[in-house]
């Protein structure tokens, strides 16, 4: 029994230390991760890129060069961390959409009223609108998440996390797009 109780003691006291000690690795390897020293936000940097820019002049804009990521595919990205990135998608023929993935959290704005998805469905069925328009109607401005030749893209994310992309020509402004997530 005495030596029951022992090997219980020894096992706890083991099971302690290794969660202690792994638990302060894991916070030592993430803090020692390297912090990506860039020019701008991942929000503010797509402001600035062009689909016309080449690989080159997106890493002077951003201030560091790009890496290809397995993970997400064989094109350039710009990994600022874990949950923002932005992504160089060449199609060929000058079919080009640099793309951000931001971090939904981060976009939350208790300004925005999104619509119901019928009333989306009925604008867009009555001749769309503009994304001026619609920066009226939901009450502020959207998060530009991706361009192209043909079109840009915005997301909207109201204060319970609710996302709203929308896409909007290039050409004639309107809205061609828009989806829930």
């Amino acid at each position: 029994m005495k030596l029951k109780n022992l090997m219980l003691g020894f096992i706890s006291v083991l099971c302690v230390l290794c969660f202690i000690t792994g638990c302060s690795k894991e916070e030592s390897d993430e803090n020692n991760k390297e912090k990506v020293k860039a020019n701008c936000s991942v929000v503010e940097c797509m402001k600035k890129i062009e689909v016309t820019n080449t690989v080159e002049e997106i890493n002077d804009i951003i201030g560091f060069e790009s890496t290809i990521d397995a993970m997400i595919g064989s094109d350039p990205v710009w990994k600022f961390d874990s949950k923002n990135w932005i992504s160089f998608k060449n199609f060929g023929n000058n079919d080009i959409t640099i793309q951000a993935t931001i971090d939904k959290e981060s976009l939350k704005n208790d300004n925005i009223k999104l619509p119901l998805s019928s009333e989306l469905q009925t604008d867009l069925n009555n001749g769309s609108f503009t994304y001026e328009e619609f920066v009226k109607k939901v009450g502020g401005e959207g998060t530009l998440t991706s361009i192209s030749k043909g079109s840009r893209n915005y997301t909207w994310v109201d204060k319970t996390g609710q996302r709203l992309s929308a896409t909007f020509n290039n050409e004639s402004g309107k809205c061609t797009v828009a989806s829930y997530r």
